[in-house]
């Protein structure tokens, strides 16, 4: 995640503060990825065609898990999709896309069956608003793993805007509250206005705005496409 690691990071900021300050707010993204995941014959048959046969079944157990969703207890939703994505193999970005940070949609990543970690959290976020679970519960946050002294990426669902988040990361299979993870410190997220720098409690630094992240604009633009197919 090297656009984490030019940073000089703070010292241990609050998890209450980071949703505070920033979340990727997909209402400000447009309709058409407001509601999530879309499933399509014409999709399933484009995954066949692009990646072959077993890409176009993990998809369609990704859909079956959506499908499933209606009725259950969101920390069930947590768990299934947590459990669903985490299966997959992890690999750098250099190593899957040949370039230095690509942030992979969901279709990609079960293309190739690989993922960095912020495919990891992406994955997570849309499969979970798919599955009905609120944006607004869901904060998709850059942290520094200190285990492995380098930037990471994570999904942060929070069960009311006051309470301590659950941690949803590629690298352990238990979802624990944020305290708990004293492996991590959050570093910054973004919105669809700003990015942000979370420095302490009482106060967040402005770094940028978030039209200057064009991997995230690139993302978008790909998974609507994805999601069109055969429209």
């Amino acid at each position: 995640m090297s656009a984490i690691a030019a940073l000089n990071l703070p010292g241990r900021a609050s998890w209450r503060y980071v949703p505070a300050l920033v979340l990727i707010c997909i209402a400000l993204l447009g309709t058409a990825l407001a509601a999530g995941l879309a499933f399509s014959d014409a999709l399933l048959a484009w995954m066949e065609e692009s990646y072959g046969r077993e890409a176009r079944q993990r998809v369609e157990q990704l859909q079956q898990l959506v499908d499933a969703s209606p009725g259950l207890l969101e920390s069930d939703k947590l768990e299934r999709v947590n459990g669903f994505f985490n299966r997959v193999r992890y690999d750098s970005d250099a190593a899957l896309w040949d370039q230095k940070d690509y942030w992979a949609t969901p279709f990609e990543v079960l293309g190739i069956n690989s993922a960095d970690c912020e495919d990891y959290a992406i994955s997570k976020y849309f499969t979970l608003v798919s599955m009905g679970v609120g944006e607004d519960r869901l904060r998709i946050t850059y942290v520094k793993s200190l285990t492995l002294n380098e930037a990471h990426m994570v999904l942060a669902y929070y069960p009311t805007a006051d309470d301590e988040p659950l941690i949803l990361d590629n690298l352990t299979d238990d979802i624990q509250p944020a305290g708990q993870r004293t492996d991590l410190v959050p570093v910054y997220s973004f919105n669809g206005a700003d990015l942000w720098l979370a420095v302490n409690r009482a106060q967040g630094k402005r770094v940028g705005d978030a039209d200057r992240l064009s991997r995230w604009q690139d993302f978008q633009q790909r998974l609507m496409r994805q999601m069109a197919v055969g429209q």
